[in-house]
């Protein structure tokens, strides 16, 4: 604003500098002063009235700024996703130049590293040229210089299979493709391969169809370990490998502004896509929306002064989810961590979900709750009996069902925090991995001052952390439990299939369902049950871990070694049990239960001289393992120490110490909720 000023006042100027030469010449040269006097009054005139109209002014952003995930590999670029800035959306890096601290804790997160372009900065993984058995196909990765490459199925050849052939096809046709993207972040890593982009097209880059196929084999970052695609899911092996495509699966969750542009098939195994996105990840303009206004208002404002100083009142040209309602609120996560289907399936295959924060979120998305499904849905398997979600990544189910939502203000934003996190695994706000998130409204006596009053539990202890009782991990996601977010009370009815593990005997995994019920009775008031012989003989989660479904069986092994679950029992009782599952028709339950067992301090020792255990082996290796690690446990029983095995809740003959059960758990193994499972994260 300062330059236009001077060029205003520069303009006004000049004509008095021609008075001088009216006032001495006379003729053609005085009439040509004047028409020069004319002309720049005029221009002084006309620069003075648009300079105050601040919406003259269109940012343009500098060239390099637009420029996103650098990347010179013209195949690369042809083989992604395109970066564009279409319905206002300039691109975190625009957003970083004035809000360098808040892009700084964004970048420390694993929301920002969902997706990314597949290059030496963000695969972990070894491309070191090892091969990989999988049924009857042998996998190679491998490396050209920079380039990350896999020979496996041809995804035209594996799209034309049903899902349940192609694991164990006898002669499948197999192509070289390029890894061009990755998703995942913390946990694992998947791979995407162009479809178009093989060994047999070194000109990619002049192709249009940026379709993304899966590579069937996922990387474990921190047991730095390669795992077949659909073993790392809860699903029945009936369900075979079903086909997987980016573009379509997903973008709009792991990108920003995800425009699929799906093209019409020339044949039946076609699949092409003209992808474009704002941004990989889920980056600022997410949660906070286009940011192409905001820019240009405060570009206008920073070329109007010396300095601009925030005034920290609300700025209408950008959405900050912390002064939304709390329906809205948690709506902005909830675009994401939600169970939700396309309310236009075909207006999605073409332009996505078109949700901006702020905007109703159910205008676009028909979300899907317990009791909109029924047994012969997939999404029935999303959910306990009781109605609360169990699979991760969907947690506004749960907090949609909570009463602190409900009934009271909590959001997502109570306890999260974008901006100031503890660390980047679960970005919880400072002091909320503690009581402290539940004391922002809870403030009586009993829950702050007289908390042992009412957690009977000591006050130092796992059983007087609110989150133990109230959100425990009931939730099954990347190979393992997490918590709830339907936050509610334990409590005890007479078990049903599909029955939600009680909180109280996921910590107390020496207990019965029945001693959990007396407990509510006497210090809570609970209506007062006495349930069927097996609850009031048999700890409670070695049901679950023998005679449970697939859900409640993987989820009782990750409790096994669940850190708090060695304050309130022994542990030396545990193995026996949790190697009846590394035979399990489960893949995920067996790996569960593989990565569980190996935390127990007695493993090593038992697994010593034993040849290493490999979840996806044929199943009479998982058997003779199963049957050389119960002997060794047997054998060096006394080395591992610890209570007398006696006790008959925990299956051991009391009469005949370290002796198990072996009718009941023949009973129970027999019993067991073979329900057909397909947990789709």
């Amino acid at each position: 604003m300062q330059h236009q000023m001077l060029l205003v006042i520069a303009t006004l100027v000049m004509p008095l500098a021609c008075i001088p030469i009216l006032l001495r010449h006379d003729g053609k040269t005085r009439l040509l002063a004047v028409s020069i006097l004319v002309l720049l009054t005029g221009l002084a005139t006309a620069i003075f009235f648009t300079s105050g109209n601040e919406e003259v002014m269109k940012y343009q952003p500098p060239a390099e700024v637009n420029v996103r995930q650098t990347n010179h590999d013209p195949q690369l670029q042809a083989a992604t996703p395109k970066l564009t800035d279409h319905n206002n959306y300039v691109g975190a890096q625009v957003c970083a130049k004035c809000h360098k601290e808040e892009h700084k804790s964004w970048h420390a997160s694993y929301h920002r590293t969902m997706t990314q372009v597949a290059t030496p900065d963000t695969i972990q993984a070894d491309f070191d040229g090892r091969e990989m058995k999988l049924g009857n196909t042998i996998y190679k990765i491998y490396r050209k210089g920079d380039e990350y490459w896999v020979r496996g199925h041809d995804p035209e050849w594996e799209l034309n299979q049903r899902p349940t052939d192609i694991r164990n096809h006898v002669n499948p046709k197999m192509a070289d493709k390029r890894i061009v993207m990755i998703t995942g972040s913390h946990k694992m890593h998947m791979f995407w391969v162009s479809w178009e982009h093989s060994d047999e097209t070194p000109n990619a880059e002049d192709l249009d169809n940026n379709a993304l196929w899966l590579f069937p084999w996922v990387y474990m970052i921190e047991q730095r370990k390669w795992i077949p695609y659909e073993d790392s899911f809860i699903v029945d092996p009936q369900f075979g490998r079903p086909p997987t495509v980016w573009n379509q699966s997903c973008i709009a969750c792991h990108t920003v502004a995800g425009q699929p542009h799906h093209q019409p098939s020339q044949g039946p195994f076609d699949v092409e896509f003209h992808s474009n996105i704002a941004d990989y990840g889920i980056s600022c303009e997410a949660c906070h929306g286009p940011g192409k206004p905001h820019v240009e208002k405060h570009q206008v404002l920073l070329e109007s002064s010396t300095g601009v100083e925030l005034s920290g009142l609300p700025d209408d040209s950008i959405i900050n989810p912390l002064r939304l309602d709390k329906q809205k609120q948690a709506q902005v996560c909830g675009q994401c961590h939600s169970l939700f289907e396309s309310n236009h399936p075909q207006t999605f295959l073409e332009n996505g979900l078109d949700y901006q924060p702020g905007n109703e979120l159910f205008e676009n998305r028909q979300m899907i709750f317990h009791e909109d499904t029924d047994p012969g849905l997939v999404y029935y398997n999303m959910f306990w009996n009781d109605g609360t979600v169990r699979i991760g990544g969907r947690e506004y189910q749960g907090l949609a069902r909570s009463k602190c939502f409900t009934h009271g203000e909590m959001t997502c934003l109570s306890c999260h925090s974008l901006h100031s996190m503890e660390e980047p695994d679960n970005q919880l706000g400072f002091g909320m991995n503690s009581n402290q998130a539940c004391l922002q409204c809870h403030k009586e006596p009993q829950y702050t001052t007289e908390l042992e009053s009412h957690t009977h539990h000591a006050l130092d202890s796992e059983g007087s952390k609110c989150y133990n009782c109230h959100m425990p991990h009931t939730s099954y996601a990347l190979m393992g439990g997490i918590r709830s977010h339907r936050i509610d009370s334990p409590k005890v009815r007479a078990p049903q299939k599909n029955e939600k593990p009680n909180a109280c005997n996921l910590c107390h995994l020496d207990k019965t369902l029945q001693w959990t019920a007396d407990n509510l009775t006497h210090w809570y008031g609970h209506e007062s049950i006495t349930l069927e012989h097996s609850h009031q003989q048999t700890a409670a989660s070695l049901i679950w871990l023998l005679q449970g479904n697939a859900v409640q069986r993987t989820l009782a092994s990750w409790h096994m070694t669940w850190k708090p679950t060695f304050e309130t029992s022994s542990s030396n009782w545990r193995m026996p049990f949790m190697i009846q599952l590394l035979n399990d028709n489960y893949a995920a339950t067996r790996y569960v239960t593989w990565q569980s067992l190996k935390k127990l301090p007695e493993y090593e020792r038992i697994q010593q001289g034993i040849e290493f255990y490999k979840f996806v082996s044929p199943a009479p290796e998982r058997v003779a393992i199963q049957q050389a690690l119960m002997n060794s446990w047997s054998t060096h029983l006394n080395e591992i120490g610890g209570p007398s095995l006696n006790n008959p809740q925990l299956m051991f003959l009391e009469n005949q110490p370290a002796t198990i059960d072996q009718t009941l758990l023949i009973q129970l193994l027999q019993t067991r909720d073979d329900t057909s499972i397909l947990m789709s994260e």
